[in-house]
């Protein structure tokens, strides 16, 4: 574009910008009430576009409470209770190496609405084991395992044929995330922890149930759940927990 035609573009710019500068210093009130609801109108556009960006980029995701059920036995005994959201165990229900009589802390996991249920489950501090028979079976720190499994968790790791590793953690968490064939229906997280860390090896645990979801069927069908947007509900539910007990 020649100079001369810059030139007159900007000129011509500048004389609408000033021609409606000297029309708006003259209106009368009635036309700057209405600029004024003009741009309240504006306003309100812009915090709707923001209001549907955002809603895009959240999940549109329907929970309800959790299905899953977590029974608990005492440590010395046949008796049995089931976890409760947000309450620990009753004094019975402690877990210590020295004085149970079992492996480890024992949770039962099982849902009876569903039929082909898996858990995918992983533990953030100590480990899971299964005992069977007389047989003991130490887990990886995520796996997967059938309905109606009781799991162990204790805090010594196996670190080789006879060597194991006490975990000296105060807090240790277990994930669990609920499959129906390859559909997530549902998560839990639970909380280990023992406020006598220094008396060892008698260590006692309790066990607390901080949260259980599900994620019913929308309109007949499965919602479409990632095992990223668990995992960052399940990381935000621990956060707020530990930042709760400081």
């Amino acid at each position: 574009m020649k100079e001369k035609e810059i030139s007159k573009l900007y000129n011509s710019i500048t004389n609408v910008d000033n021609q409606f500068i000297e029309e708006a210093q003259t209106k009368t009130k009635k036309k700057n009430g209405w600029l004024k609801w003009a741009a309240m109108a504006a306003c309100l556009c812009v915090a709707l576009v923001a209001g549907v960006l955002f809603k895009i980029s959240v999940p549109d995701v329907i929970i309800a409470p959790g299905f899953l059920t977590i029974t608990v036995y005492a440590a010395s005994s046949d008796e049995e209770i089931t976890m409760q959201e947000g309450i620990g165990l009753p004094t019975d229900y402690k877990w210590s190496l020295a004085m149970s009589s079992r492996p480890g802390l024992p949770l039962k996991l099982s849902v009876t609405e569903y039929d082909d249920l898996s858990f995918e489950v992983s533990v953030d501090g100590g480990t899971l084991l299964l005992w069977e028979g007389n047989k003991i079976t130490y887990l990886g720190s995520s796996f997967n395992t059938r309905n109606d499994t009781t799991v162990y968790w204790t805090n010594l790791s196996r670190t080789g044929e006879s060597d194991f590793e006490r975990y000296m953690g105060t807090t240790a968490y277990i994930n669990i995330i609920i499959h129906e064939g390859e559909n997530i229906v549902g998560y839990a997280v639970v909380e280990i922890y023992t406020n006598d860390l220094e008396n060892e090896p008698a260590q006692t645990y309790s066990a607390k149930l901080l949260k259980s979801v599900s994620f019913p069927k929308a309109n007949g069908e499965y919602q479409k759940i990632t095992a990223e947007y668990v995992a960052t509900e399940m990381e935000q539910i621990k956060s707020e927990t530990q930042a709760g007990q400081r």
